[in-house]
């Protein structure tokens, strides 16, 4: 019997013995580390520390039980706070800042929730990866920018955007706080250190705390430099439960939607990462249903928004976590540790958040992969620069939607044009491809085969680029759609009128290859009966047969057809004389010897 089958019972008993140990170092290993990058997320964004703490604890939890990746941990990402912090930034002075955390978070959740239900996961598929390259450089710049000035201790001007940001640093370059800059440059140089040890995944949290316990013993020295608690003081509670406001629903509904977007497409990409321990990948429209649930949860308590974290993940995993519990109990711990020791927690510098965060927007950046989708083709490379641009002038919610919007662009475009080749028999089942060639010889038997979806743009494509048959005798011409499903009104239009073309040359299209769902097209319409139910070959099991089928039964009927001189082909003969044709002979026969021949 297995363990999946004993008592409950039985099954806490195993898990407690063998697996708790592995899930609970995991937890402690992710709930340090998550602490201080959990705050420094929220100083991101522009809020108190305490936000992010709240969807430390939540996220993680709901995320892990109602999401299908065992391994994954939720909680707020770097370019996620980016978007927050624009969605957010226009309205702190005219409501609360908690109130429109809860509203945009639980908007963020029933969007994606709604995706997941109606089992939309497949659609990140159509986000390429050079617009997310694209997304995710221009948001390490903006992240990086951003954290310089409370990095050196320069006074943080009003947001504005990059331009500005340069601007107001520029300016004021001679308001450097040299304690400040210098315990910043300690953490980054303490969190590098550690990046090269077995115990990286803890580096975040022994340079933040090594860090503050600097400042203590250097005293007078660091005076002035800020400190979580100079932001505001972190409560020693949870939040009471909170509903959001009605009226901000229409103000935060189109940053919602594009924090829910970059979620899912960021959390899709993660967990199509992980491999579930049958070996099976996580099915991403569930994923997107426990993403939903996870930032309605933390919604509900403030949280902030939440997503797949790459580096929270990597912590997970590579502390040892056997089951999804090590999440639940990473979060319970952030919970525990905020009750009991907030107090140490307010002691930590922002210029040491700062340090963190410039680091982990440069993780964002990967040379390797730009120069790849630079040289791999001319549409990435236009795409990654425009989404660059983009995320750098615009507001950043703006900035998601024309990355995705320039995805579908360029999917559509990719998709409209078909590939097609012509093969050649060289035996039984045995073809070579050859030069396509743009017309049809006379008693010709030509085979073209075609890969690529048969809808209206690629259909339109395909007319444009079929064999001219205008001066040709009964031209054959082999059309093979093996493994094509969809063809459309545009599709069948255009094979009944070029069916017909080759007809009035004596000749004929023969279709084969023909999936089940193109047959029942083709009867519905009526464009069999026009096409001719005999020139038509469905797909057979075997690779090639209806190919083959398709050959030998167009070289039998080239066979069996008369030779037909040119005047008789039937586009070439002569228009019938009209009645009134009598009276008008001896005029045209004067004219015959200027009349040009016919046209052959």
């Amino acid at each position: 019997m297995s363990i999946a089958n004993r008592p409950a019972a039985f099954r806490v008993k195993i898990y407690l013995r063998y697996t708790f140990p592995h899930d609970l170092i995991a937890g402690i290993t992710g709930a340090t580390a998550g602490i201080p990058q959990a705050m420094a997320f929220a100083l991101l964004a522009g809020v108190e520390p305490a936000y992010g703490l709240y969807a430390a604890v939540v996220a993680p939890i709901v995320g892990a039980l109602a999401g299908s990746a065992t391994y994954m941990t939720t909680g707020p990402t770097n370019t996620l706070m980016l978007l927050v912090g624009s969605a957010l930034e226009p309205l702190k002075t005219s409501y609360q800042v908690g109130i429109l955390i809860v509203t945009l978070s639980i908007l963020a959740g029933l969007f994606q929730l709604l995706l997941g239900v109606l089992r939309l996961g497949d659609l990140t598929r159509f986000v390429s990866r050079a617009v997310v390259a694209g997304f995710l450089t221009g948001a390490a710049v903006l992240m990086a920018t951003e954290q310089l000035g409370t990095f050196s201790g320069i006074p943080r001007g009003k947001h504005g955007g990059l331009i500005h940001t340069l601007n107001h640093l520029a300016g004021r370059i001679d308001q450097v706080h040299a304690p400040t800059l210098a315990i910043g440059l300690l953490t980054m140089t303490i969190i590098l250190l550690f990046r090269r040890t077995r115990i990286r995944a803890l580096g975040i949290f022994l340079a933040v705390a090594g860090a503050s316990a600097v400042i203590v013993v250097l005293g007078e020295w660091a005076d002035g430099v800020i400190l979580v608690q100079d932001i505001a003081p972190l409560p020693n509670r949870l939040p009471a439960a909170s509903l959001p406001q009605p009226d901000l629903v229409g103000d935060l509904a189109a940053s919602a939607l594009a924090v829910a977007l970059l979620g899912l497409v960021q959390t899709a990409a993660l967990s199509q990462s992980l491999k579930e321990p049958d070996g099976r990948l996580p099915n991403a429209s569930r994923e997107f249903i426990g993403q939903g649930l996870s930032n309605i949860a933390a919604g509900l308590f403030q949280g902030l928004p939440s997503g797949g974290s790459l580096s929270r993940t990597a912590v997970n995993v590579s502390a040892g976590a056997r089951t999804r519990l090590a999440n639940v109990w990473a979060g319970l711990l952030v919970a525990l540790i905020m009750l009991l020791f907030s107090g140490l927690a307010e002691r930590i510098a922002l210029t040491s958040l700062s340090a963190h965060l410039i680091l982990a927007a440069w993780t964002l950046i990967d040379p390797a992969e730009i120069r790849f989708l630079w040289k791999a083709s001319w549409t990435g490379r236009w795409a990654m620069v425009t989404t660059f641009v983009a995320t750098l002038m615009l507001p950043l919610q703006y900035s998601v939607f024309v990355g995705v919007a320039l995805s579908l662009l360029l999917y559509i475009f990719q998709s409209s044009h078909l590939h097609i080749t012509q093969l050649e028999p060289v035996g039984p089942y045995q073809f070579r491809e050859i030069p396509f060639s743009p017309t049809l010889p006379d008693r010709s038997l030509v085979i073209l085969s075609v890969h690529g979806p048969l809808f209206f743009a690629a259909m339109r494509d395909l007319e444009q680029r079929l064999p001219v048959p205008n001066h040709a005798r009964q031209p054959v011409l082999i059309l093979r759609l093996r493994g094509e499903e969809m063809l459309a009104g545009t599709g069948t239009w255009t094979l009944v009128n070029y069916a017909e073309r080759l007809r009035v040359r004596g000749g004929k299209l023969i279709l084969c290859g023909v999936e089940e769902k193109v047959l029942k097209t083709l009867q519905r319409t009526g464009a069999l009966d026009k096409i001719g139910a005999e020139n038509v070959f469905v797909a057979r099991d075997v690779l090639l047969m209806s190919l083959q089928e398709a050959v030998e039964y167009a070289q039998q009927w080239l066979a069996a057809q008369p030779l037909l001189p040119p005047e008789e082909t039937p586009d070439a003969r002569p228009p019938k004389k009209s009645r009134c044709a009598g009276r008008k002979e001896g005029r045209s026969q004067k004219d015959s010897s200027t009349q040009p021949p016919p046209n052959l």
